[in-house]
């Protein structure tokens, strides 16, 4: 599945185009305005039970509310109206492919909504992940030495190699590898190293695994750096027996934690007098 939804999304929008999706995330998802959250307050409950949530469907060519599960389902299987929105993050569902869809032309839509329901609250956007601008674009498709990447590419998937009793760690690392939050930051190389010896900063070796997992390349990952790194900053995992897998979780994430947290204050303090300094001069 493209960025283009599915066929049965396809002969949907053919019969009703895109009106009933932006009229019902407008109102009903995103609220974009104090009349929207007014009308979703005193309309979006479940026709079935009456239920406002907490996860509600919206059926996209009749505009029925129903409850996830029994409810909506009841109503795909009397009406056989296929496509529905989820109104809690706003995604796309459709029922005969029993899934949830991605369209661009919708996501255009919804960033749009988002923005207007950010405005109306007067609030700041909520975290949104990268994608690149029409000017990215179109320089990452004249770079001659650009990665291509297929529908069956196998960027990003590699083995890692067990060093004994790592099993535990080696869940773990591949969790946090393919998280999009932590995959972006760390291939956009935002971590700037406050540490005197990089070779004994954890970070640095978690954005080095970056690098090593989307290189392109196929052969298994040895973590034995990782693992030492570990053993180093949570003494109570060293050893080569077994470990608990959340623990390890846990400990990775306080050490990922506590780096960039004093990472942004040394940051902050440099820009302050920075600007400290310019204001002298001046």
């Amino acid at each position: 599945m493209g960025d283009a939804g599915c066929v049965h999304f396809a002969s949907y929008v053919k019969e009703y185009g895109y009106e009933p999706y932006s009229y019902v995330h407008g109102y009903f998802s995103a609220c974009v305005n104090k009349e929207a959250r007014l009308r979703k307050a005193l309309s979006c409950l479940c026709y079935k039970c009456g239920s406002s949530g907490p996860q509600l469907y919206c059926c996209l060519h009749c505009i029925y509310f129903a409850c996830k599960g029994a409810h909506i389902t009841e109503h795909y299987k009397h009406t056989k109206h296929f496509m529905a929105l989820e109104l809690c993050y706003g995604m796309l569902y459709c029922y005969q492919c029993r899934d949830f869809i991605y369209h661009s032309k919708c996501q255009t839509i919804a960033e749009r909504h988002l923005w207007l329901e950010a405005r109306s609250l007067d609030k700041s956007l909520s975290w949104r992940p990268w994608s690149p601008s029409r000017l990215e674009i179109e320089l990452l498709l004249k770079n001659p030495k650009r990665r291509h990447v297929t529908a069956l590419t196998s960027i990003g998937l590699r083995g890692l190699l067990n060093l004994g009793s790592t099993c535990f760690m080696n869940c773990i690392v591949q969790a946090l590898i393919h998280t999009p939050l932590l995959r972006d930051y760390f291939l956009a190389e935002l971590h700037e190293c406050t540490a005197k010896t990089a070779a004994k900063c954890l970070v640095c070796e978690v954005s080095r695994l970056f690098q090593e997992f989307y290189s392109g390349a196929r052969g298994p990952l040895s973590l034995h750096r990782l693992l030492h790194l570990i053993w180093n900053h949570a003494r109570h995992l060293a050893g080569y027996e077994q470990q608990d897998a959340h623990e390890f979780f846990i400990a990775t994430l306080d050490v990922l934690h506590r780096h960039c947290k004093t990472s942004m204050k040394e940051q902050a303090a440099k820009a302050a007098a920075a600007a400290a300094a310019a204001a002298a001069a001046a």
